[in-house]
């Protein structure tokens, strides 16, 4: 489940028993890329889900730069025959750029379909995002041999009264689809060199301890030199104008963002279905409890 057993993790209680790694000095992104790209690769034959987004593609960079051969997949979600253009758009050109061969798994839905779908997998009353819930049914449908590399896991960085915090979630979205955690690989948890960076980052950037609250992923726009993008959350594909402006600008710091982003998606579900607005209620509390599973990584206190 976790290279070296760093962390234990009975889907209830979660001890970490290797942190920091003492024979890991963080130097650069790259280098602990390629080292967590490597620690997976020794164990398993990982299959990269890839999408539009930074967390996936900073996954893929990683088997890129370790020059090691794994596979890619695209799950290409559509509606009524619309499918979330820019997305497309970010990952083909990220595959172009890296010569990378890319496998399609279509999910296509119709309102019928697609309501019948989300009822079906109890999407209203689990705290599950829209994302991620189309992501698990594409490794359902997966028929590779290889162990689905995901992107969940991420660490964020909190400053409470000069207090500075790595705070990351407990594993276990997947748990409410059926998808156990020994059956795919979540790269930035798998071992602890991601996190190991990340903490080198804010123990050594006054501007980021200064922040209140800051997703530690957006470095990977300025250490790894990504394109600026509109953050989706999966539910794009519903929107054939391809119009996010009430969403997609991102709270780079002291970030508020998710807050739009769960109340935009759930909006658009419940009006393109049809349904009750009951649901966007069933949702939203839902996913406010999913808050409650952040542990501490480490602390320190905030320098001068």
């Amino acid at each position: 489940m976790f290279h070296n057993d760093w962390i234990t993790y009975d889907y209830k209680d979660l001890t970490i028993n290797e942190y920091p790694n003492k024979d890991f000095i963080p130097t650069t992104f790259q280098d602990a890329l390629i080292r967590q790209a490597k620690a997976i690769y020794s164990d398993v034959k990982p299959t990269v889900f890839l999408s539009g987004g930074i967390d996936s593609q900073a996954i893929a960079l990683g088997f890129i730069l370790a020059e090691l051969e794994v596979e890619y997949v695209y799950i290409r979600l559509s509606f009524c025959n619309y499918y979330d253009q820019q997305d497309y758009f970010f990952a083909t050109q990220f595959c172009k750029k890296h010569n990378i061969n890319l496998k399609i798994i279509d999910l296509e839905f119709d309102k019928n379909s697609l309501r019948d779908f989300l009822l079906e997998k109890d999407y209203f009353n689990i705290s599950t995002g829209t994302g991620t819930i189309f992501l698990l049914e594409g490794i359902r449908r997966y028929k590779g041999d290889g162990i689905p590399i995901l992107g969940d896991g991420k660490l964020v960085f909190e400053n409470i009264n000069n207090k500075c915090k790595g705070l990351f979630k407990k594993p276990g979205l997947a748990l409410s689809y059926g998808i156990k955690l020994e059956n795919q690989i979540l790269f930035d948890y798998y071992y602890n060199y991601i996190f190991q960076y990340y903490e080198h980052i804010h123990r050594t950037t006054p501007e980021l301890q200064y922040l209140s609250k800051m997703e530690a992923k957006n470095l990977i726009y300025t250490k790894l030199d990504f394109p600026f993008r509109p953050k989706l959350s999966g539910w794009e594909f519903l929107d054939d104008t391809g119009d996010y402006s009430s969403l997609s600008a991102i709270d780079w710091s002291n970030d508020h963002s998710w807050k739009a982003r769960l109340t935009r998606g759930i909006n658009v579900i419940v009006e393109k279905l049809d349904l009750s607005k009951k649901y966007i209620d069933y949702k939203l509390e839902n996913q406010k409890r999913n808050s409650t599973r952040f542990i501490t990584l480490y602390e320190f206190k905030r320098s001068n």
